[in-house]
């Protein structure tokens, strides 16, 4: 049985407007991975590793990120992303499925689970778009790559060893700013540096940026029956914890909130054993008694 996410078969699910790059590892009931920006499914290798004894774990690269092929056709934006994992979700026939999404990828994660409705079994939702709250760091980063050269700038800042270690770049996402360097440095920053339609694919996100449709996910919370989980890094500068904490309520089902120390945006890259720790004892308690164990395609 696999469990090394690295090495796992790529697979690609066609939906249409792009053929979106799928890898699946361990055995058991379907948990699917949404990752953030500017990242790509690989950001979950170190959770999903302890995590594929028990679960069936799905891992995607949304559009314009990773693996995933996109054609002219290809719609971005937070909405369009959800409308794709759906499709995904149902070419992959999963019936019910567990959905674990961080940053942008929460906001994916959770549109997805309010339009599936009863076939979501949870949701675990880490440092994630807070409905009504502008992050001050977004703002500037969304401003900067609309200038004339602004993206070539946002380009430089997070290829930069000494910038990067900023507030402005890889500083706000780890409270140990090390942990950009070595394999995340290799498998994240260096093809946004090198490769220009690996850049190009992340910008996309900008470019469709709606700050209304952040608003509308107080609705999807209201639809997401299933149990849910906020896991969030406790110095996170984009998304506040005591904000998250507080949209707790928001959700339809019961929501648990836990906040992981010396931890900020990436908290599932700084801290994936406790971070999987978490989900694990989440899921086991939720997923894990509403469906009998399958065995890995």
């Amino acid at each position: 049985m696999k469990t090394d996410l690295r090495s796992a078969p790529v697979r690609f699910v066609d939906v249409g407007h792009a053929r979106v790059a799928h890898r699946v590892v361990g055995s058991g009931p379907d948990v699917l991975f949404v990752h953030g920006w500017p990242l790509h499914g690989l950001t979950w290798r170190d959770v999903v590793a302890p995590l594929a004894a028990h679960y069936r774990c799905h891992v995607i690269d949304l559009p314009g990120a990773g693996l995933t092929k996109t054609t002219p056709s290809t719609r971005y934006g937070l909405e369009s992303h959800a409308a794709t994992l759906v499709s995904v979700i149902d070419a992959l026939s999963l019936d019910r499925v567990a959905l674990v999404g961080h940053d942008s990828g929460g906001a994916v994660a959770r549109f997805a689970a309010a339009s599936l409705a009863t076939r979501v079994t949870a949701t675990v939702i880490a440092d994630s778009e807070i409905p009504g709250h502008k992050p001050l760091l977004l703002q500037l980063l969304l401003a900067s790559a609309s200038l004339p050269g602004g993206a070539s700038m946002l380009r430089g800042m997070l290829g930069s060893r000494s910038i990067g270690r900023s507030i402005l770049a890889w500083g706000a996402c780890f409270h140990d700013v090390d942990r950009a360097e070595g394999e995340f440095r290799e498998l994240f920053v260096e093809p946004l540096v090198r490769d220009d339609a690996a850049f190009a694919g992340q910008m996309q996100l900008t470019k469709t940026w709606d700050w209304s449709v952040l608003d509308r996910l107080r609705d999807a919370h209201a639809k997401i029956v299933a149990p849910s989980l906020l896991v969030w890094g406790e110095r996170d500068p984009y998304f506040p914890a005591e904000k998250a904490r507080a949209m707790a309520p928001q959700f339809g089902g019961e929501t648990r909130f836990v906040c992981l120390q010396h931890a900020r945006l990436f908290a599932h890259e700084e801290h994936p054993e406790r971070f999987a720790d978490e989900v694990s004892r989440f899921l086991d308690a939720t997923v894990a008694r509403q469906r009998p164990t399958q065995t890995s395609a």
